[in-house]
């Protein structure tokens, strides 16, 4: 959700103009068929970032989560930063990431790693590290060290893909240079990542919001793509308050499918808010949100797995947080409508633990793909 400050402010930048890069060149991999995946469409869900809860949410989660598993919850996706795995050059926390992937595989879920080099808001590396280009040497090879013990770890505890970038093209239209950079470091992780697993899936994860700004350098990494991941929501910036019509659902997803026509499709974060007071949402328009998507979904036998995000909604704490990393500058009324958002785009409340309307509607199309 990071991302959508990054937008606002590359929006107001404006475009700047796209440097000629010389093309990547197109390789095929059995990563791009997912063999590591179970065959057919998946449905995955992350719980949420409070660092606590009151005791009847807390109860209404483990409820809901085991309701979820039953009903055919099947993928799993971890999120971790690299400099938690890398606190010192060389040296490396294996079990943080071993503990976390064999709690979702203990529960029968396919892990889908996010291990952003680059995320929405910035580099995320480790200290020694910072400054340099993404396309740097050093950093490369740090990377491919890293992903030595990452990428067997990951394989035996059932995982099946991996993104290393998420959301860089937040940054394309005021840097349209970095497009080439983390090409660059997506082609030389990649293949190393194949010669550690050659069906390993490899990607970065996009923000359909970027398409009309910045879709050429968007492109420049879709060829070092073993299958498209993007994060769709179900309203824009422009204003924050108007959801998505089905209509206009459909036409995000259209453009997740036209961008990569050969390839799969995952959905790495899939949301809606519920608002009514100030964003004109409402239960039933956050249900009709995933009704919508999923229903389109199971049309589309290249869509083959989309996370919810999330189950709880966010708590006036993790809000709070959030609200002291804002740049200055950036409208009150955007912090507030943005804060509204967190505050509902679970699907349960965070008060009581009280069942959404979308919660339904979850579970219906679970255990229908």
């Amino acid at each position: 959700m990071r991302y959508l400050l990054l937008l606002v402010i590359s929006l107001l930048i404006g475009l700047w103009a796209c440097e000629e890069a010389p093309a990547p060149t197109p390789s095929s991999s059995e990563a791009a068929e997912l063999p590591l995946l179970s065959p057919g469409q998946h449905i995955g869900m992350i719980t949420g970032f409070n660092p606590d809860h009151p005791p009847a949410t807390e109860d209404s989660i483990e409820a809901r989560w085991q309701e979820a598993l039953s009903t055919g919850l099947s993928v799993g996706r971890l999120q971790i930063d690299w400099p938690e795995l890398e606190p010192a050059p060389g040296q490396y926390d294996e079990e943080a990431l071993r503990s976390a992937l064999q709690e979702l595989s203990a529960q029968g879920l396919q892990p889908f790693l996010t291990l952003p080099a680059y995320d929405s808001d910035g580099p995320v590396l480790p200290a020694d590290l910072q400054g340099e280009a993404m396309d740097d040497p050093a950093l490369i090879t740090r990377f491919q060290q890293l992903m030595d013990w990452v990428i067997p770890m990951l394989v035996e505890e059932g995982g099946w893909g991996i993104t290393i970038a998420n959301e860089p093209d937040n940054f394309f239209a005021e840097r349209p240079e970095l497009a080439a950079q983390i090409r660059t470091f997506l082609a030389e992780s990649r293949t190393h990542i194949h010669g550690l697993s050659p069906e390993m899936a490899v990607t970065v994860t996009l923000n359909i919001g970027n398409m009309p700004a910045s879709r050429a350098e968007m492109e420049l990494l879709r060829p070092e793509m073993d299958i498209a991941c993007f994060n769709l929501y179900g309203s824009g910036l422009f204003p924050i308050d108007q959801p998505y019509t089905a209509a206009e659902i459909e036409a995000e997803m259209d453009a997740v499918l036209d961008f990569a026509p050969e390839k799969a499709v995952v959905f790495q974060e899939l949301g809606m808010h519920s608002n009514s007071n100030l964003l004109n949402s409402s239960e039933a328009i956050q249900a009709a949100f995933f009704d919508t998507f999923f229903s389109r979904m199971q049309q589309e036998p290249r869509m083959r797995a989309a996370f919810v995000f999330q189950l709880v909604d966010w708590s006036p704490e993790a809000i709070a947080v959030l609200n002291t990393t804002y740049e200055e500058g950036v409208p009150e009324e955007f912090i507030e409508q943005y804060g509204a958002v967190l505050a509902s785009i679970g699907l349960i409340h965070y008060e009581d633990g009280r069942r959404k309307t979308a919660w339904e509607q979850v579970m219906y199309w679970t255990a229908a793909l």
